[in-house]
């Protein structure tokens, strides 16, 4: 039986929540326009059921949790770094690496 549109969306959530590493990445391609839980309420009322689903919840779980291993790993990087430069003052900045200029 072939899936309905609404489950191949559902599947490539599934598929992402367990191959993407980047909580920004995942978090823009389930949330920014266009994204897939988007693609799942076209009306307010559909986007209200979407978000009282296991899989939305899921999926906010995912993100939290990559977002807190980015954040520590950040800090880790920015406590070494001024450990490596005593006294020196560093401004760090944050680039997507995905995207090209």
């Amino acid at each position: 039986m072939p899936m309905t549109e609404r489950e191949h969306i559902e599947e490539q959530i599934r598929e992402l929540l367990t191959t993407e590493t980047s909580g920004i990445i995942l978090s823009n391609k389930l949330f920014a326009p266009g994204g897939l839980f988007g693609l799942l309420g076209a009306t307010e009322e559909e986007r209200r059921a979407v978000v009282q689903t296991s899989l939305f919840r899921q999926a906010q779980a995912r993100i939290s949790e990559l977002q807190r291993k980015e954040a520590a790993e950040f800090a880790r990087v920015v406590e070494q770094a001024q450990a490596a430069a005593l006294g020196k003052e560093f401004l760090f900045r944050l680039n997507d690496s995905t995207q090209q200029r």
